[in-house]
């Protein structure tokens, strides 16, 4: 394994089984990938990747693991996170229709909820996301690959590319619609290479989420943030063992998942939080935590609400069970009016918000999963963005474009950034 001051800028990619030819290491030539995942000992293969300057690691020696069996104390660079989907809309009868939740909105799999977990699990580590194309499929098209690495990059995760049957074969035989393949794929990568700068921001939300996210509490966990993240409610994942340290200013809300009460220090911690100003939504068993005091009338069912101090205390008698309609409770509990970024138009798409190191600048990159079938999409349109915080300028980034200066049009009361039409991924830098 590299040290881990070089991990950051590594770029995996797992080495075909089928490719026996050390010439294939030619492919990368020029391009961002710089490190090698072998499966075994391929010795004339790793001679000619170390001689062509990049990274060898063997596969066994990641020690990738299911999210809930990972080693998170291992004193190595890189957590490799394997079993784990590949992202997508779901089609359901036909390429046009989509597979929709309880809600009718489309049901999309993607890993970056596990990567946002990780880097709040294992800060000071690099995540990289273990999974393949479905074999029982059509074989992934181009696009469908752009949305693979999009999915990893947002959320500041590698992914170790791994290529599908057909197009290894095809690209080993210099089929030339692999080889536009195979361009397209590089020319993602290299577009978020070219913007690490990103991966140092720091991913926000209104609703802080705390959880010790295993054992008992892995589904629970876990889940919820799937399932928020699906409703595009934005969150920072706050692991409960780092509750004391982590920064809760900002945040409208803070939500405690486990059920079982918080140590005094963390119940106290939360009950200044509230009567700062927040909102604290606890589970049934560590509600008897916190003192509310007068009432109010709550607009979600099925739960208390008192003020605290200047904010106020959300409980429920009722044990949580579902997270499906938990992440919809605590979405109504937030309140939109407290969304840092409203999205119009984007039903496809997944938001991510993120702030510069300085907490000045921020990024808003959205994932479009839109009008995809099994196999790939064809991007979205129409898609506007309202910005809460103040700022001076939006640069829209596009993978196939320059960046470009948006402006925006006044939409009643509101300043609202209309986004020409994308594949794929668009990225808005915000400048403040």
């Amino acid at each position: 394994m590299a040290a881990a001051t070089l991990a950051a800028d590594l770029v995996p990619f797992r080495w075909p089984e089928s490719w026996t030819d050390p010439r294939h290491v030619a492919l990368f030539e020029g391009g961002p990938v710089n490190c090698l995942v072998l499966s075994g000992p391929a010795g004339p293969i790793a001679e000619a990747a170390r001689k062509a300057g990049m990274s060898v690691i063997y596969m066994n020696s990641l020690g990738a693991a299911p999210l809930g069996e990972l080693n998170w104390d291992t004193p190595a660079p890189v957590v490799a996170i394997n079993r784990l989907v590949w992202p997508r809309m779901h089609a359901l009868g036909g390429a046009d229709q989509a597979q929709a939740g309880p809600t009718g909105a489309p049901w999309i799999d993607s890993n970056s909820w596990v990567a946002r977990l990780a880097a709040a699990r294992a800060p000071s580590k690099q995540t990289w996301l273990d999974f393949a194309p479905p074999k029982d499929e059509a074989a992934p098209t181009e696009t469908a690959y752009r949305v693979a690495i999009a999915d990893a990059e947002a959320t500041g995760a590698r992914w170790i590319l791994t290529l599908d049957a057909k197009l290894s074969r095809s690209l080993a035989a210099g089929v030339a619609s692999a080889l536009k393949t195979w361009r397209s794929i590089l020319a993602t990568l290299s577009f978020f290479a070219r913007r690490k700068a990103w991966r140092a921001y720091a991913h926000q939300g209104p609703l802080g989420v705390i959880s010790a996210f295993s054992g008992d509490h892995e589904f629970m966990g876990t889940q919820f943030l799937n399932l928020a993240a699906r409703r595009n409610l934005l969150y920072s994942v706050i692991d409960r063992s780092r509750l004391a340290a982590a920064p809760l200013a900002g945040l409208r809300a803070a939500i405690w998942l486990d059920q079982e009460a918080p140590a005094p220090g963390d119940a106290g911690r939360l009950a200044e939080f509230a009567r700062g100003g927040g909102l604290l939504i606890a589970s049934r068993a560590a509600s008897p935590a916190f003192k509310g005091e007068r009432r109010l009338d709550c607009a979600v069912a099925g739960y208390d609400l008192h003020t605290l101090g200047k904010g106020t205390l959300a409980t429920t008698a009722k044990a949580w069970d579902d997270p499906y309609f938990l992440a919809a409770d605590a979405h109504s509990l937030v309140s939109r009016r407290y969304d840092p970024i409203r999205m119009f138009n984007g039903s496809g798409c997944w938001v991510h918000h993120s702030v510069a190191p300085a907490a000045r600048d921020r990024l808003i990159q959205l994932v479009s999963f839109g009008s995809m079938s099994r196999a790939g999409g064809t991007g979205t349109s129409d898609v506007s963005l309202r910005i809460a915080a103040e700022h001076r300028s939006v640069v829209l980034h596009v993978l196939d474009g320059e960046p470009s200066p948006l402006q925006p049009a006044l939409v009643g009361a509101n300043l609202e950034y209309r986004l020409p039409q994308f594949a794929t991924y668009a990225a808005l830098e915000v400048r403040a």
